[in-house]
């Protein structure tokens, strides 16, 4: 890195943050100021300290510091590695790995449009970065040309996980403004809807339009005037090479559940023309920023490639990158943080090294940089590869991408009058999210909810409220045969067994809550636990565990499982940071759980693997996000949203994509059971 690029501390300035020293200042952006530090060991980094004001700000250092958390668990293909945040000094920051080179936006800017190999690899290393990120429950929010970095090693995306915690902030304080920047920000961001994964994807198509042309897809011009092309305007995509041009026309859709996802874009990108033919080809011309590239070219609008530029000096060839590792990434040995998003006049290019003997450029140093940049993207290719096509056990990347929305009906629970949930008058219904037709299956004037169906789907067990205790009840799938099984807890759900042939559900013993299972015919009944915690939710699992929260360790509820074939047996705890988690939920297969987290005001829905890991959102929260049900393939959520007495049910992908309200304006369902 050129030093001359840094701008020296201020009197104002910190010299030490954490245990980072702080040599230098790379710029300043919307979060706060950027500097460049050295940690204990010499290694430098980049620490982003946050503004005054938004560290006086509970609500934005919260979410900043949950965001930072979950942004390290983000695999270090194409990206930043986020290495640490904390507080010091009053201020709020965070570390994250020095990535040197030019931004997109700069290289764009100074020599024009990408040749179409290089474009290739920022396409596929921008894409393959968003997979990285959205496997790990995280969506960027402003990804632009100035938060890709064009470092020796490829492409690399920066600044993501803290853009909502912008938002967040932006919430409380700068009410009706949008976090993003113009042009590069999806529909659904300007009119203020739910932010997905599919919000990058529209930027990403937005970026490589860009890298094409040298414009932006959407022209110039005010916020407003910006706005409104992205939400009713064509996008200008120029000449695009045939292989880029129809997915970066999906990724543009102005319907977020109409675009592919990242990992749709990272498959057709790297397994349409092959592995070999990606790599042959981008080895041969991915350049070495921030040295400079003179087979780039910029393009006349005739298209037109103007006269080839004079040649470079010679540089040595760089250094053939590290295989990329497989999740968790390896502790790197030279930890280093990325540039922040700066100016243009603050981010300078390393100045070239006097020429080679001769004069010229030498063959053997172009034949060793070509080599290294094939293997260069042949790491990126086989690790974006990896990322794309990773087992289900993952909880991160489900395979739900891609999946169709579901025509299963689902059980629902009717509200018949209002005032749930202090009083009830609840019917069990079917409700066909494809025809928005509903079918009472039992009505009157008792109060049923909590429908689950059994695994043959031929009956349905569901919970009757009664003013001061509940019950178990189990009827036919049609709605016929309705029968009581035995006394419940008031307002608690009863789950099946794996083969059909019991029900677990909560009930009281000496005053306190305990697990209990029941047969149905003979209706013997099985006390599971007989602890003195506060416990509720059980569900059974395909695979014949049984997951519920309890307060046993204090704190707010967690999440646990243990074997319902072993009463009063061992436990296990799934979540340990100590934040509500409730309403859990197997997938079909019982490899991963659904569940709420967060507290009751202010929810969202998350997914981890049946052992715990692999936790991370599938929905934005803010609001109360409750009652995860898997669909029958287990690639798509419902779940309710909004106010308890007037909820509505949504339904989403399991990667978070795609999220649309389910049930029709004016009927109040809840419950819902796919």
């Amino acid at each position: 890195m050129d030093a001359t690029s840094l701008g020296e501390l201020r009197p104002d300035d910190p010299h030490q943050i954490g245990r980072y020293r702080i040599e230098a200042k790379i710029g300043e952006g919307g979060m706060g100021a950027v500097y460049l530090g050295r940690d204990p060991e010499e290694r430098p980094v980049a620490v982003k300290v946050v503004r005054a004001e938004l560290a006086g700000d509970k609500t934005f250092l919260a979410r900043f510091h949950d965001e930072a958390a979950n942004a390290q668990r983000v695999a270090s293909f194409c990206t930043a590695q986020v290495l640490e945040h904390g507080e010091d000094l009053g201020l709020a920051y965070m570390v994250t790995e020095y990535i040197d080179g030019p931004s997109l936006l700069k290289h764009v800017s100074d020599k024009g449009a990408l040749s179409p190999g290089m474009l290739h690899g920022v396409a596929v290393g921008v894409a393959a970065a968003l997979v990285a990120i959205h496997s790990s429950g995280l969506v960027h929010r402003d990804l632009k040309p100035s938060n890709v970095l064009l470092s020796i090693s490829g492409p690399r995306v920066i600044d993501f996980g803290i853009a909502r915690a912008l938002d967040m902030a932006s919430a409380h304080t700068r009410t009706g403004q949008v976090v993003g920047t113009p042009g590069w920000i999806a529909p659904e961001q300007i009119t203020t809807q739910q932010v997905t994964p599919a919000v990058d994807v529209f930027a990403w198509g937005c970026l490589v339009a860009f890298a094409a042309s040298g414009r932006n897809p959407f022209g110039q011009g005010s916020f407003q005037i910006m706005a409104a092309r992205a939400v009713h305007a064509d996008p200008e995509i120029g000449d695009l090479p045939p292989s880029l041009s129809g997915l970066v026309q999906a990724a543009l859709r102005k319907d977020p559940a109409q675009r592919p996802s990242a990992r749709d874009l990272l498959l057709a990108l790297v397994g349409g023309t092959g592995e070999a033919t990606v790599t042959n080809e981008l080895g041969e011309t991915w350049t070495s920023p921030p040295g400079g590239d003179p087979g780039v070219t910029s393009r006349d609008v005739s298209g037109a490639a103007p006269a080839p530029p004079p040649p470079e000096p010679t540089r040595p060839a760089p250094e053939p990158p590290r295989p990329v590792p497989e999740l968790p990434p390896e502790p790197r040995t030279r930890p280093a943080v990325e540039r922040h998003t700066v100016p243009p006049t603050e981010r300078e290019v390393l100045p070239p090294l006097p020429p080679a003997r001769g004069g010229g450029t030498s063959r053997r140093t172009t034949f060793l940089a070509s080599a290294a940049a094939g293997l260069l993207v042949a790491g990126i290719v086989a690790g974006a590869v990896y990322l794309a096509n990773r087992p289900s056990g993952d909880a991160r990347n489900t395979g739900a991408e891609s999946a169709a929305f579901p025509t299963a009906p689902m059980l629902v629970r009717i509200d018949t009058a209002g005032g749930w949930p202090t009083s009830c008058s609840a019917d069990i219904g079917l409700f066909k999210p494809a025809d928005k037709s509903v079918k009472t299956l039992v009505s009157g004037p008792s109060c049923d909810i909590l429908p689950e169906r059994s695994p043959d789907g031929k009956r349905i067990a569901f919970s009757r409220r009664g003013d001061t205790t509940g019950q178990a009840w189990v009827m036919n799938a049609d709605g016929s045969g309705a029968e009581k099984v035995t006394g419940i807890l008031r307002g608690t759900r009863v789950t099946w067994s794996p083969d059909g042939t019991r029900l677990a559900y909560m009930d009281e013993k000496q005053g306190v809550r305990q697990l209990f299972a029941i047969t149905l015919q003979g209706h013997a009944v099985t006390q599971l636990t007989n602890d003195d915690s506060v416990k509720d939710d059980p569900m059974w699992s395909s695979t014949g565990k049984l997951v519920f929260w309890s307060k046993r360790d204090g704190g707010d509820e967690q999440l646990y499982t243990m074997d319902p074939d072993r009463p009063g047996g061992t436990w296990t705890r799934l979540t340990k940071d100590g934040v509500r988690a409730v309403d859990p939920e197997w997938s079909p297969d019982g490899s991963k759980i659904a569940f709420v987290r967060g507290p009751a005001t202010g929810s969202a829905i998350w997914v981890m693997n049946a052992d715990g890991s692999g936790a991370h959102a599938v929905t934005s929260g803010g609001g109360r996000d409750m009652d995860p049900a898997w669909s029958p393939d287990g690639r798509w959520l419902a779940y309710v949203r909004g106010p308890v007495a007037d909820p509505v049910i949504h339904a989403v992908r399991a990667n978070g994509a795609g999220d649309r309200v389910v049930t029709p304006a004016g009927r109040v369902f809840g419950h819902p059971n796919w």
